[in-house]
Formats: structure tokens, sequence, C-alpha cells
């Protein structure tokens, strides 16, 4: 589950997956990173590297944390006259963080189904010399 940390003028959405692990799901089962309309298959959310932001419709993490985990963070701004901050957050990013922790179950899933086919497909790879 995704967690928010409010620091002065900035709030960092930290994930709980590494942003290696991100990138191993976007490269081999993007639609992983998003959740789609059953009916019309339309993207009503999605998770992105690049440059942080965060709206209804995504997130975009743009950095890691400072741990060994090197989970994937967005850090993001918290305009000067929000005077309660974590209601801000709540406004700005609530929805996000609840789709995000909707995404971040099915990423183990998918990390596994990964794990397994590169496994398969490794097995029956012959190396001559």
């Amino acid at each position: 589950m995704a967690k928010v940390t409010i620091a002065g003028s900035s709030y960092v959405i930290t994930s709980a997956v590494s942003m290696a692990d991100l990138e191993t799901v976007k490269k081999y089962r993007s639609s992983a990173l998003a959740i789609t309309d059953p009916e019309t298959q339309d993207t009503l959310f999605k998770v992105g590297i690049g440059t942080s932001s965060v709206n209804d419709h995504g997130i975009s993490f743009g950095g890691v944390s400072n741990d060994d985990a090197k989970l994937a963070t967005a850090t993001l701004s918290i305009p000067s006259d929000v005077e309660d901050a974590k209601e801000f957050v709540l406004d700005k990013a609530g929805l996000a963080l609840a789709n995000l922790n909707k995404i971040e179950a099915g990423i183990v899933a998918a990390l596994e189904t990964i794990k397994a086919e590169r496994d398969e497909i490794a097995a029956n790879i012959k190396v001559s010399v």
C-alpha cells in the first residue's frame, strides 16, 4: 500500500513497489499498470514513470526512496496558501492513491508471471561456443 509523507511545502507518495519492478512490469506487462473500463476498454487510471505528477487519471513516479528498497516515489508541491496540508493531499491525490493501491496488488502477480515466463524461456536457450 502506498504511503504519503508531508514535509514542509511538499508531499511524497511512496509506492509499495520498487522502481525496478515498475520498469519490469512496464516492459513486459504494461497492462498491469492501468485500470480500464471493462466495457469500453478506455483507460481510467494509469501508473507511469517519468516526471512526478498525480491527478485523478494517473500517477507518474519520478524518483526512488533513499533506502535499499528503492521504492518508486513522486515528490509534489503544496501551494503556500494551503492551510490544511493533509486535506489538500486527500483532495488532490486521494482517488489516485486508492487506484494506485489496486494496481500495486496486481503488480505482484504480474511480476510472478513475468519471472515464470522468463525462467521457462531461459531454460530453452542454448548457448554454443
